[in-house]
């Protein structure tokens, strides 16, 4: 919903924070990367309990997660194919930072967390699934409270405070009720689209919606 928001404006507000991104030569995809490397670092710190360790990791990837579409976009290398490939690597990372979680939990005996950081993840792959499932039919799908920004930023947030737990059952909230918002509102397009033959998020992008 962050990017979403921002829309063209998200190149602007990083070169604005960060203007060494505008020369930097590196492939985009050397950044997806680098970002699940560093996402599988501080999985590893989450799991053996070092919090604060693992939120600043997690500022780190969530660094690079935001730079790899603009410096795509900035070396004319923006494609289906590397937003395929970035997609596909976010929800390695994610999948990867929810397991250390759930390590640390099971190493803790704490069942009940882990069943939460179960909760968690499967509402963070449904959020992602409902919405590359409409979207093999739709242009876009773009409802939802909680996408992974804000859910990196929750995540963020109860690392570095050493509320982790606290921030995984507002994600998996969150992104439970994301899903569930998907789910209607693709099912709801999906129809107009079956009885019109015209794409409804076609037309609002064409309109500027």
């Amino acid at each position: 919903m962050i990017k979403e928001r921002l829309g063209s404006d998200v190149d602007a507000v990083v070169y604005r924070l960060f203007p060494f991104v505008r020369s930097l030569r590196v492939h985009p995809d050397t950044l997806t990367l680098a970002g699940a490397l560093v996402s599988f670092f501080a999985a590893w710190a989450l799991a053996e309990e070092q919090r604060f360790g693992a939120g600043l990791l997690l500022m780190v990837a969530g660094f690079f997660d935001l730079v790899d579409g603009v410096v795509a976009r900035q070396q004319g290398l923006s494609s289906s194919a590397g937003a395929f490939f970035d997609s596909s690597i976010d929800r390695l990372s994610d999948l990867m930072i929810f397991g250390g979680i759930a390590v640390a939990r099971t190493a803790a005996g704490d069942t009940g967390g882990t069943v939460l950081v179960m909760w968690a993840i499967t509402a963070t792959v449904m959020t992602s699934y409902t919405r590359a499932s409409a979207e093999k039919r739709l242009h876009t799908l773009k409802v939802g409270v909680m996408e992974r920004g804000e859910r990196f930023g929750v995540l963020i947030v109860g690392a570095l405070t050493g509320f982790v737990l606290t921030a995984v059952f507002a994600i998996a909230v969150g992104a439970t009720i994301t899903a569930l918002q998907r789910v209607r509102e693709g099912r709801r397009l999906l129809r107009e689209l079956d009885a019109t033959g015209v794409d409804p998020t076609r037309e609002e992008v064409a309109s500027g919606g």
